[in-house]
């Protein structure tokens, strides 16, 4: 549930890059929207990772986003509690498709599953912050480094009610 609203934010904050990117109406990026998310396997990668393998379906009515690079980490209190990193993803303009998604996901060093699991109290999970990192090309388009620090999960909540 939090990986889908942290995607449905990250869509929200690419706004700026778009904008750099040239001709963009903006109002159709603003109306991207996630409208289905499913896990639909999980394994297990040592002790301290795991590979999800997810479905998300998509309603892009703006041109072709390309997704490269997309990675970023779970902080509470300057604590890595995790990292993650997704497969390339494009989503393809002006339609709505389900897509399939390989996302890699490891314990932070010095974090243990006790402390994913303080995440269950929204106190916590709010007071904790995502960085987020990702190479976007609109279109045919230059590719655009976002980088996305200190994002308080309290905002992405906030911002997906």
């Amino acid at each position: 549930m939090i990986f889908k609203r942290i995607l449905r934010y990250a869509c929200l904050l690419f706004v700026p890059v778009f904008l750099l990117s040239g001709c963009v109406n903006v109002k159709k990026i603003q109306q991207i929207e996630i409208n289905d998310f499913k896990v639909e396997g999980i394994s297990r990668n040592g002790m301290r990772g795991m590979t999800l393998n997810l479905s998300v379906e998509v309603d892009n009515p703006a041109p072709s986003l390309e997704l490269t690079e997309i990675s970023g980490l779970l902080e509470n209190s300057g604590k890595v509690l995790g990292r993650f990193a997704l497969d390339p993803l494009t989503l393809q303009g002006k339609t709505a498709c389900r897509y399939h998604v390989k996302a890699d996901l490891t314990l932070g060093e010095g974090a243990s599953i006790l402390d994913l699991g303080r995440l269950m109290d929204k106190k916590t999970l709010e007071a904790c912050t995502v960085d987020l990192t990702a190479d976007v090309r609109i279109g045919k388009g230059r590719a655009r480094n976002v980088r996305l620090d200190d994002v308080p999960v309290k905002k992405l909540l906030d911002a997906l009610k």
